[in-house]
């Protein structure tokens, strides 16, 4: 009898304290998965779209983490009535279900043919655990077909290389064409095209006779070389990226395209700051004058290499143009048709230069010191692009964010210590809690001699945050999770949500 009281006892203490070497058993409360807390509806009736947001029991959402929008083919922000909320820790909540409704007046006004609602919204559990924002996309067809206005303006406003690559695709040749002159309209309006107005002057007094004197023919001329220029690069550009199935938006932080660009901007900078001259060598110079009888014929070859130049200052405007080009000529092999469709938003960008050249007398000031000083002005102006351009070559050195999976395995390799790995965000109370209340308490920093100790912040929730989550089975923050000596990762040791200082301190005394 006494033996058996005693194999009952050991069995009873297994149960309580959860084996002799880990001491109690940290209580951690099942927390549901995203899908199964938020539940999020929408269905369009004959003159509302209805919005159903399920909770689940224990959870909470924040008033104005609540966002309703349309984000395709243009953006709108949408604003419901919302019923009376809660007050909880200062910060107004729902935790029960809510039904809203939208006039389609609203939108449909305003948006024709498909369009894309999107809601979004953020909570928590009661229990302790903060969720990433939950994000919802529903695809509705307006009552009314698209306009081609409609389809002018969801072009042009669209910065996805994919929406512009579609839509050449599914267009006619001459819809294609006038999309793109009229992009290259807008984009003239831009600070992009704006400073090559003074530049453009300051050539076409360069080219003008002693007097000073500047004919409309000739100004007019040397504004057509310069635009065309310009809009032959990006056709140039369009057509060898696409036929090299190169992705242009992809490569903009590449090392191989940033640092021949920068190197380019800089050697404009210092010859508009009179250290030399970029032009053509003197024996070509010398056979192309020879072949025309146009005295301004050096003049001109040298405009066509700063219009072509400065089709790459403008870059930063028509990359998703561009991009959507390339896109279409790899999708459809119409090489042709895109770099036409390229040329023609060039010459559309290079209106403003064109009227510049047709009102010489009007609106080309007369020579003197500012030519110069433009020139200066404009070799700053290069050398800071170049500068910023170099800038994206720089890493990130933030010890919390940019972690990726393999730089965390690498961190974690590098160790022969066990390791506990901390899940951050900013605005989440249970982080703040773990911060300021566990992580600082003696016993824990006792224990915490023996970790390596790394703290990841998932506030910007970006793709490698996203994969690095899904890899380990975890959502929202805070999440602990830990590997041993060996580099071995420990699933069944996870913490979610806040964790008392002396729990985590017992329970760190079990791994090794």
């Amino acid at each position: 009898m006494i033996r058996y009281i005693f194999i009952i006892v050991i069995l009873l203490s297994q149960l309580l304290f959860g084996g002799f070497g880990n001491g109690f058993a940290i209580y951690q409360p099942k927390f549901l998965k995203p899908s199964e807390a938020f539940k999020i509806d929408a269905k369009k009736t004959n003159n509302s779209l209805d919005i159903d947001i399920i909770l689940a029991n224990k959870i909470h959402i924040y008033k104005n983490s609540l966002k309703f929008q349309i984000t395709s083919p243009k953006e709108l922000v949408l604003t419901p009535r919302l019923p009376k909320a809660k007050l909880l820790d200062g910060d107004e909540i729902y935790d029960s279900n809510l039904t809203l409704s939208i006039p389609l007046q609203d939108i449909e006004s305003k948006i024709s043919g498909k369009y894309t609602f999107e809601v979004m919204l953020q909570g928590c559990s009661d229990e302790g655990m903060c969720y990433q924002p939950i994000v919802k996309t529903f695809d509705f067809n307006s009552t009314k077909d698209a306009t081609l206005s409609d389809r002018f303006s969801t072009l042009i406003n669209s910065g996805n290389t994919k929406d512009i690559a579609n839509a050449l695709a599914n267009e006619n040749v001459v819809f294609i064409l006038l999309v793109f002159f009229v992009a290259g309209l807008l984009m003239a309006l831009t600070p992009c095209i704006l400073p090559m107005i003074p530049i453009l002057s300051s050539i076409i007094l360069q080219q003008a006779k002693k007097d000073g004197e500047v004919k409309k023919s000739s100004a007019f001329l040397i504004s057509s070389v310069y635009v065309v220029s310009m809009a032959l690069m990006y056709a140039t550009i369009g057509v060898v990226a696409g036929l090299l199935d190169f992705d242009l938006q992809a490569n903009m932080n590449n090392p191989w395209v940033i640092v021949p660009v920068a190197g380019i901007f800089v050697a404009l900078a210092f010859s508009l700051f009179g250290y030399y001259e970029i032009a053509l060598p003197h024996s070509l110079q010398a056979k192309l004058n020879s072949i025309s009888d146009n005295a301004n014929s050096k003049g001109l070859v040298g405009t066509a290499i700063m219009g072509a130049i400065s089709a790459l200052l403008v870059g930063a405007c028509t990359a998703p143009i561009i991009g959507g080009a390339i896109l279409f000529i790899v999708i459809t092999g119409k090489a042709l048709l895109g770099g036409v469709a390229l040329f023609v938003m060039g010459i559309g960008a290079g209106m403003p230069l064109l009227l510049v050249g047709m009102g010489a007398n009007k609106l080309v000031p007369k020579p003197g010191s500012w030519m110069s000083m433009v020139s200066k002005l404009f070799g700053v102006m290069m050398l800071v692009m170049a500068i910023a351009l170099l800038y994206r070559l720089v890493p990130n050195n933030s010890s919390y964010q940019g972690y990726s999976i393999q730089r965390l395995l690498d961190e974690i390799k590098s160790t022969d210590k066990p390791v506990i790995i901390d899940f951050s965000k900013a605005g989440c109370a249970a982080c703040k809690e773990l911060e300021e209340i566990t992580f600082p308490n003696p016993d824990v920093k006792e224990q915490l001699k023996r970790f390596k100790f790394i703290h990841i912040d998932i506030t910007k929730y970006t793709k490698d945050d996203q994969q690095m989550l899904k890899k380990y089975n975890l959502f929202g923050a805070p999440n602990l999770i830990f590997f041993d000596s060996n580099h071995s990762y420990l699933p069944n040791k996870n913490l979610s949500g806040f964790v008392k200082p002396q729990d985590l301190s017992k329970h760190m005394q079990g791994i090794r």
